[in-house]
């Protein structure tokens, strides 16, 4: 049988955040200079952005061995990322920033640049992208994430406002918390890299099924102006780190994604003469 798509219905909560996976990037990329001016362009502040490689740094040992990244997705139907090129750029700044074939990118330390109030700028229009962290430990089993480098992610992204929410004053406040990720029952959304169908905890013999309502988002998102998941939502899984920590599971916990297009390669090898 096949797999149908399944949007679990999930308790309606004000603040939703989503994150990608990513693999790591292609070191021979080119690198591609952004002449388009940065008003209107889809940009993220630099400051905000080292504030969470400083994180990332102060609790690496979530994610021992691992490297942080950026990513960005399309936002929305229509965002090609064909040609798509970023820039570190201020008044007094001007660096291009080597975009990985999977839309990937390290960010470099420049003192100058955070002086200057500079952003990481794209050539595409405001709001067509989505922006994340991505990190991910080594020597990992494919199509698996670590629990371990999810809760860092959503620790580095709470402080370089890489978060996609509704800009509602309570949301605001809770981003300013000492550490909502894991203090706070709040739904958190993350990006798988294909469609999803299930995804398995395992931790050392113990395995759990996650329930089906943490798979595809709400089935309506409070403000989808708002919100840059329901695009991709085929993809996304939640993640409750307060939930999953207080019963045991550990930051080597993996998480096994069964992806639907699995289903279907199997069904047609199966229907072949």
């Amino acid at each position: 049988m096949h797999k149908a798509i399944r949007y679990g219905a999930m308790p309606a909560l004000l603040l939703c955040f989503s994150f990608a996976t990513a693999s790591q990037a292609d070191p021979g990329v080119p690198v591609v200079e952004v002449q388009a001016a940065a008003t209107g362009r889809d940009q993220k502040s630099y400051r905000d952005m080292v504030a969470g490689m400083q994180v990332f740094e102060q609790q690496r040992a979530l994610a021992p061995g691992a490297a942080l990244r950026f990513k960005v997705l399309p936002r929305q139907a229509g965002v090609a990322m064909d040609g798509l090129a970023l820039q570190l750029a201020g008044e007094h700044t001007q660096l291009p920033i080597a975009l990985a074939a999977d839309h990937t990118f390290v960010l470099p330390m420049d003192a100058g640049a955070a002086g200057d109030n500079a952003s990481v700028r794209s050539n595409r229009k405001e709001k067509s992208l989505a922006w994340r962290a991505d990190i991910r430990s080594p020597g990992l089993p494919q199509d698996t994430r670590r629990l371990g480098d999810l809760l860092l992610e959503c620790k580095v992204a709470m402080a370089a406002d890489l978060l996609a929410y509704v800009h509602h004053p309570i949301n605001m406040l809770v981003v300013k918390l000492a550490d909502p990720c894991s203090s706070l029952p709040i739904n958190l959304f993350y990006f798988a890299d294909r469609p999803l169908f299930s995804i398995t905890l395992i931790d050392g013999q113990r395995r759990s099924v996650l329930p089906a309502a943490m798979l595809h988002g709400t089935d309506s998102p409070l403000m989808a102006s708002h919100e840059d998941w329901p695009y991709l939502r085929d993809r996304v899984y939640t993640v409750k780190f307060k939930l999953l920590y207080g019963k045991g599971w550990s930051d080597d916990t993996l998480l096994r994604f069964d992806y639907m297009d699995d289903d279907l390669a199997t069904t047609a090898q199966a229907v072949q003469p």
